[in-house]
């Protein structure tokens, strides 16, 4: 292996930022939070087909006629009209919960974000029953995201958690508006935002699984939406300024997702940027003992990047999203490699090729 004083230095890192950034895939760590996250959590909770049940046969002639008015009604607006005007002649009936859960379900689904807030904080006005109330707050977090009013997410979601402060979905919700909202050059709710992001994972470590959820569906939403966690606070470390914790929360999201090609890319510049500050400060040491030393420190952080970048060349193969940033890789990857194997680029592909994921049968 070389060990010669002059380390090879490639594209600055804060570049490869801006080139990953300008990709649609990074709203990924936002959107498959929020959607992924609500959408599987209703299905649960609430179940999407909760109109489409029969109804219990223990209600009079007239609540079954008016709970099917609701689901004659011909959109969310009209079906919540009637739903409201169901609990208002039978506020005990035994089908209300069916009726809340099938009206939370048709607004959730609704896909223009200022209707689906105006819907939602109708509910909220109509249905004031505290599982009601629970059953919405979601909802409307993700239309107020939606309609880009991240201030008023936050006073929302806030409040809530001031009375329910382990409301999984409403700090997930937080979470990643927090995240879209750096993305977009807007910092001021990355600290809260972490916070939450925190005691998400925190949840999930322990294993509070909400009482209403299956072990089965729970495995299945840790395993989908645990991944898009760690990347939103990634996202969050890096735009605070703690590399540290980025490199550790994309590497967990990178574990998780093995295949998520903005994972391995970011996980490989951050490590490059470990290794650039690295370089500078051997390369600023007088000749010595601790300089030898120090360059073996280099060394260790360079075989990282290279280990990292040959698996994000391995797994953006093919995928146009990412080509340019993947030639860039490449590049630096050579130069790595060859670096620390006295000029040669040989075994460089074997270790590109152990990282491709296996094609599918």
């Amino acid at each position: 292996m070389n060990h010669s004083g002059r380390l090879p230095s490639r594209m600055p890192v804060k570049q490869y930022c801006r080139e990953l950034a300008e990709y649609s895939v990074c709203e990924k760590v936002i959107t498959m939070v929020s959607r992924l996250s609500i959408l599987l959590f209703m299905s649960v909770l609430l179940g999407t087909a909760a109109f489409a049940q029969p109804l219990q046969s223990k209600v009079s002639p007239d609540e079954m006629k008016a709970a099917q008015a609701i689901m004659a009604a011909p959109d969310p607006a009209k079906k919540l009209k009637a739903g409201e005007d169901f609990i208002k002649k039978y506020p005990k009936s035994s089908i209300r919960p069916r009726v809340a859960r099938g009206l939370v379900d048709q607004i959730s689904a609704v896909t223009d974000a200022a209707q689906k807030v105006t819907l939602a904080q109708e509910f909220q006005q109509a249905f004031n029953e505290p599982s009601e109330q629970d059953a919405i707050v979601s909802v409307l977090l993700e239309g107020l995201s939606q309609a880009k009013r991240a201030d008023e997410v936050f006073t929302t979601g806030t409040a809530y958690l001031s009375k329910n402060p382990d409301a999984l979905l409403v700090l997930i919700q937080l979470l990643a508006t927090g995240a879209e909202e750096a993305k977009n050059k807007n910092t001021k709710f990355a600290t809260p935002s972490l916070q939450y992001g925190k005691h998400v994972v925190e949840l999930i470590d322990a294993g509070k699984k909400p009482a209403e959820i299956d072990d089965a569906a729970w495995t299945k939403y840790k395993t989908e939406t645990m991944p898009s966690i760690y990347q939103s606070l990634g996202l969050l470390n890096l735009v605070s300024g703690d590399r540290a914790q980025a490199v550790a929360n994309y590497s967990k999201a990178a574990a998780l997702a093995p295949n998520d090609v903005f994972n391995v890319l970011m996980l490989g510049q951050l490590l490059n940027a470990d290794y650039q500050d690295q370089a500078k400060r051997f390369q600023g040491l007088p000749n010595g003992a601790a300089k030898d030393e120090e360059l073996k420190k280099t060394q260790v952080l360079l075989d990282k990047v290279i280990d990292a970048y040959a698996r994000a060349v391995a797994v953006s193969e093919g995928d146009t999203r990412y080509s340019q940033v993947r030639a860039q890789f490449l590049q630096d990857l050579e130069s790595y490699y060859k670096y620390r194997h006295n000029g040669s680029n040989s075994g460089m592909q074997e270790l590109i090729n152990k990282y491709k994921p296996a094609p599918k049968p």
